[in-house]
């Protein structure tokens, strides 16, 4: 037992710091101040945007203290969802689905890594809009032509979250011994509902909020 929990901290550990990592960069050699102020500069006096910049600087590693909790927050959605899927349904009711949901989130660390080396390489960076792209989703296609609220569900389409659907099925087939068929419709008939219910109250929050 204590073995099965030492592994689950280690993976856990190590995809945070692979998230960690990955968000120092795209901070440090992304996210320059010369990016910073072709994006406000012109709004704003050489005194102001020093300030900003000060400010920015002062506070950027409260957001490190995120990750971490945003990692564990995700984590435990996809828990619930496997949880309650399984209660509801009398199906893979002794399968290991903390462990799975650890292990599945391999694909985001393999994602945000992907993204980095395609803004990188690939991306002329001018706006924040252009980091709030997924290079791998749909909004890729539609950011120009649809609204603003909708770009967190193109987003969400992409590749590795298909992917991460995918895995997920795989991992509670090797648990669960059996094909891998059934546990792909029961990851269809839980995570997909819980995603789908996420990404429509985000857009709804998008469009309230929306400036």
């Amino acid at each position: 037992m204590s073995k099965l929990i030492s592994s689950q901290l280690l993976y856990f550990v190590g995809f945070t710091l692979i998230n960690l990592l990955t968000f120092f960069y795209s901070q440090t050699f992304i996210l320059t101040d010369d990016l910073y102020r072709l994006i406000a500069g012109s709004q704003m006096t050489d005194r102001q945007f020093d300030d900003y910049l000060e400010f920015v600087h002062k506070w950027q590693w409260v957001s490190y203290l995120f990750i971490p909790l945003a990692l564990l927050l995700r984590i435990s959605f996809t828990w619930v969802c496997l949880k309650a899927g399984s209660f509801i349904t009398e199906r893979f009711t002794k399968a290991a689905f903390w462990k799975i949901c650890i292990q599945a989130e391999i694909v985001f660390a393999v994602g945000a890594v992907a993204g980095l080396l395609y803004t990188e390489f690939f991306v002329d960076v001018e706006t924040l809009e252009q980091l709030s792209v997924n290079p791998f989703s749909l909004q890729v296609f539609f950011s120009d032509s649809v609204p603003k609220w909708s770009s967190y569900f193109f987003n969400t389409l992409n590749i590795f979250e298909l992917s991460y659907i995918l895995f997920l099925a795989y991992l509670i087939t090797e648990e669960s011994k059996m094909k891998f068929l059934p546990s792909l419709k029961f990851v269809a008939s839980t995570y997909l509902p819980g995603i789908t219910l996420w990404v429509l109250l985000v857009s709804y929050l998008s469009v309230v909020f929306q400036p």
